[in-house]
């Protein structure tokens, strides 16, 4: 996983968070790079079953600028893994990275395009490392979703027919 690794290291110097959750076996390695050269970041692993079961039971300690999931939804039941990802995206992070490693090229297994892009997520990349597949995916909700033209005050105040009809 080092040329998604490296990825994620540019992705993380661009935004510059100031606190760090990394989720999985496999994300305490991804984030390495960018905590060593950022030891003012604060950092904070949840690599266990316990810990991870913590974070979406017990009430949030604080709101991370950036959280990172790799190694760990693959293992894990959907359920478990949806109620994951949902706390993580509406209560403890601000930006998600997704790391998936893709094995299973059925349309229909756990974890698929659509089911992530139904959390929110966008497929940032798709890495092939030796005989694996890595998709990326992330959620920013800052650019989650443009306000629709449509949703302007131009399109339904229409003060120019106020006093002159009656709805």
């Amino acid at each position: 996983m080092s040329q998604a690794g490296d990825s994620l290291t540019r992705q993380l110097e661009a935004l510059a968070p100031r606190s760090i959750l990394a989720v999985g076996e496999k994300a305490a390695a991804l984030i390495a790079p960018y905590r060593d050269s950022h030891p003012d970041c604060e950092y904070t692993p949840a690599a266990s079953d316990e810990e991870i079961r913590s974070l979406t039971s017990a009430p949030p300690e604080q709101r991370y600028d950036f959280g990172l999931v790799a190694g760990h939804l693959e293992t894990v039941d959907p359920k478990s893994g949806a109620t994951l990802l949902a706390r993580l995206r509406d209560v403890l992070v601000r930006r998600l990275c997704v790391v998936i490693r893709d094995d299973d090229p059925a349309p229909d297994r756990p974890w698929s395009d659509l089911e992530m892009k139904a959390f929110g997520l966008s497929l940032l990349e798709r890495r092939h490392e030796e005989d694996t597949v890595y998709r990326i995916y992330g959620f920013d909700i800052a650019s989650y979703k443009r306000t629709p033209d449509w949703l302007s005050p131009r399109h339904w105040a229409h003060p120019e027919r106020w006093n002159k009809e009656r709805w």
